[in-house]
């Protein structure tokens, strides 16, 4: 079996059964973990996500190559589809994309840092805009900044995973429970349609509520 740099990957059996491993060291492992029995599964997931032009991104708190992983459920939609997730263990962040869709590269900072993404906050013509900024804290900052193009907005059909509602949040009854199908991810949201909630927790829309308050937005980690 072959890791995400098209090399044999390294087999490891441990009590809790077989596992294939990048077989080169932090940091230019490309971080796939793939169970045995998942074999098949992410041979094809990988066929999918090199025919789509294999681009592997960089987790942005990170700064470290994304973990691959596949929807195993047989009865998603999606299942068998290839995604990334942050491959921090003690402290993930929120990135997640779709593997075998295409999405413009984000520029590099002064640091030579891959830029994180941010939205105004303060009010007047440019509030909610999405803008590229050096990841690091404001006192370390290179200052580098960018507007991120809208494109008619791409990311609603490029990025969103499925979203399903399971509930109402019993200590407040305003407030929806949804769940991210392919992850099992659970966030909560005033709004009743499941695609405009997911924008929401990810900062694409403002935070809703029923008395038309809204909160301040905090950074988009993809």
């Amino acid at each position: 079996m072959e890791c995400l740099h098209g090399l044999p990957a390294s087999a490891v059996s441990t009590k809790n059964g077989k596992f294939w491993l990048c077989n080169r060291n932090k940091p230019k492992s490309c971080e796939f973990f793939c169970p045995d029995q998942d074999r098949s599964l992410f041979e094809t997931a990988m066929a999918m996500w090199r025919a789509n032009g294999p681009i592997h991104p960089v987790c942005d708190t990170h700064q470290r190559l994304a973990r691959m992983k596949v929807v195993k459920d047989v009865s998603k939609l999606n299942f068998g589809r290839p995604f990334f997730v942050c491959c921090d263990r003690e402290n993930p962040c929120k990135f997640w994309q779709w593997a075998d869709r295409h999405e413009l590269p984000k520029p590099k900072c002064r640091h030579g840092l891959n830029a994180c993404v941010r939205k105004v906050k303060k009010e007047g013509e440019n509030q909610g805009r999405l803008f590229f900024c050096c990841p690091n804290e404001r006192e370390k900052s290179c200052g580098f900044f960018e507007w991120k193009l809208d494109l008619e907005n791409p990311f609603n059909q490029v990025h969103f995973p499925h979203v399903e509602r399971v509930g109402i949040l019993q200590s407040n009854p305003a407030l929806y429970t949804y769940m991210v199908a392919e992850t099992g991810l659970t966030f909560t949201s005033a709004r009743e349609n499941p695609h405009d909630a997911y924008a929401e927790y990810i900062g694409e829309l403002p935070i809703f509520s029923p008395t038309g308050d809204m909160e301040q937005l905090s950074l988009i980690d993809y």
